[in-house]
Parts: structure tokens; C-alpha cells; sequence
């Protein structure tokens, strides 16, 4: 039983200290606050089933971030269905696009444009931009998550800073050195 309140110590600091990051991820990814509530909740239980996967000479969060970016990559596959919703600001990110101007309305146009278009990529390319651009995960940690090679991540990410780009464009934002 000892073990068993270590987990629970564990995976409850964890949770606290890390909690906003992982549900950024799962929101990132699906679009819907609803289904990040409710995938930041599944991650959290698998780590907790997963606790003695966890490699403790490594951070928490990049771990914690992976385990919610492969449940929310499941509920997208459950879905069957792409999400057309764009993405709410969180206030902190703006996937590569620079605040050009000191107008903050302007600002908030381009975050919404952003969102708006990473919400007609597919789920997995998605996933690989938010977690390369918002977290800096290397290819190598982006293929480990989406299952793949480093050489894909770098296929996927290629063809979504180019659909990003054309959607930017096409909604008369300068183009940007950002990707």
C-alpha cells in the first residue's frame, strides 16, 4: 500500500504543477474545451496507471505532454470526424506569427487567423505544430508521439507551414519568415 500512496503523492504534484501545460496541449489539439477537460482527465489517469513508465531522471511535464497529445490524437480517431471549430486564444501563443504592430486588436486578428487555420489541418499535423511550436519538442519527440520517423514529422510539418501560409495569405495577412 505504501507504493500505492507514492503514485497517488506523485501523480497529485504532478497534476498541480503541470496541469495548465497539459490541458494547453489537449485544447491545442482538439479545439474544444469540453473534450481538453475531458482528455487532460484520461491523461492524467494513464499516467497514474503508467507511473512506473516514468523515467524519473527526466522532466515530468514533456512526459505528461505526450501521454495527453496521444489521448487527445484518440478521441480525434473516435471522432472520425475533423473539428472545424477554430481554436481560442489562450493569451500566450501565436504559433510563429509576430506581433508586427502595437495595435493590440490587431494582435487578436492575427491570433484568431492562426487558430483559425491550424484548425483546417489534420489532427496529426496539428498535433505536430503545436507541439513543436508552442512546447519546442524536437522531431525525434514529436515522432515519438505521433508514432513515426523524424523524417515524417519533417513531411508533416513542411505541408502544414505551407497550408498555414496559403490560409494567412489568402486572408490578406503578410506573409511571415515564422515557420
Amino acid at each position: 500500500m505504501v507504493e500505492e500512496d507514492l503514485r497517488r503523492v506523485a501523480v497529485e504534484r504532478a497534476y498541480r504543477e503541470h496541469v495548465d501545460d497539459v490541458y494547453r496541449v489537449a485544447f491545442a489539439i482538439l479545439g474544444d474545451a469540453d473534450s481538453a477537460g475531458d482528455a487532460t482527465h484520461e491523461a492524467y489517469a494513464r499516467a497514474y496507471e503508467r507511473w512506473d513508465q516514468y523515467d524519473a531522471l527526466r522532466p515530468v511535464r514533456p512526459w505528461l505532454q505526450r501521454i495527453v497529445a496521444n489521448v487527445a490524437l484518440d478521441v480525434i480517431r473516435r471522432r472520425r470526424i475533423r473539428p472545424i471549430a477554430p481554436l481560442a486564444d489562450d493569451g500566450e501563443r501565436t504559433a510563429g506569427v509576430a506581433d508586427r504592430s502595437a495595435d493590440p486588436a490587431g494582435a487578436v486578428e492575427r491570433r484568431e487567423l492562426v487558430d483559425q487555420g491550424l484548425a483546417t489541418l489534420r489532427p496529426t499535423a496539428r498535433a505536430a505544430i503545436v507541439l513543436r511550436h508552442y512546447y519546442g519538442y524536437e522531431y525525434a519527440e514529436i515522432a515519438g508521439v505521433l508514432g513515426t520517423t523524424p523524417g515524417t514529422v519533417g513531411s508533416i510539418l513542411s505541408r502544414a507551414h505551407a497550408q498555414l501560409r496559403a490560409a494567412l495569405s489568402a486572408a490578406g495577412e503578410p506573409r511571415a519568415d515564422a515557420t
